[in-house]
């Protein structure tokens, strides 16, 4: 059913609108916080590296769950629900992109999320808000309260990134980078294990 209503140029196109949307969102916030919005982007070496390595870590934490299933199956119920929407909703959105759609999708939902997450939120109402409501978004109902909660816990890695540097270009890298290697392997590895 989602191959049908979800075929690969209504993904992308769905979500550039959405990415771009939050952007102009952050964008306005900018401008009525009178935010320096210089500030939130100065570049360095240093903030590529952190970034990389935060989007490894968060990644990682997301095949760690995949591992952990793998080795209790059904004992762990939380889990089982995750693993359900993860084959049933997630990985046929993702089954007929090219390598080149996700990683447009990684580049913009890394940065358009972050600049407005991280870059305009967060300094307006904190960390663990930005995180709850972050989390939020990625839980569009009750059946997602897991992947809610792991995305909230993203959100406030994330926070604490940008806190650490000072820039937004570190939750960036790390979202995009994240998002760039979750995506390959559920439209490449979990793909085929599951059929």
């Amino acid at each position: 059913m989602h191959s049908q209503v979800f075929d690969r140029s209504r993904i992308l196109n769905l979500t550039l609108v959405l990415e771009s949307a939050l952007l102009l969102v952050a964008a306005f916030w900018f401008q009525l916080a009178q935010l320096n919005l210089l500030s939130e982007f100065v570049f360095t070496s240093k903030f590529l590296l952190v970034g990389i390595l935060g989007g490894l870590a968060t990644s990682l934490s997301g095949f760690a769950i995949v591992f952990v299933d793998k080795l209790f199956g059904n004992s762990i119920k939380w889990m089982g629900s995750l693993r359900q929407i993860v084959y049933s909703e997630i990985v046929p959105l993702f089954k007929d992109l090219r390598f080149t759609d996700i990683v447009l999708i990684a580049l913009s939902s890394g940065f358009c999320e972050e600049v407005f997450f991280r870059g305009v939120m967060q300094p307006q109402i904190g960390i663990v808000p930005t995180s709850v409501l972050f989390g939020m978004v990625h839980c569009p109902s009750p059946r997602y309260l897991t992947y809610g909660l792991w995305a909230t816990a993203a959100g406030l890695f994330l926070g604490y990134l940008r806190d650490y540097t000072g820039s937004v270009w570190a939750p960036i890298f790390a979202h995009g980078l994240s998002n760039l290697l979750v995506i390959t392997y559920f439209r490449y590895v979990i793909k085929t294990a599951a059929t």
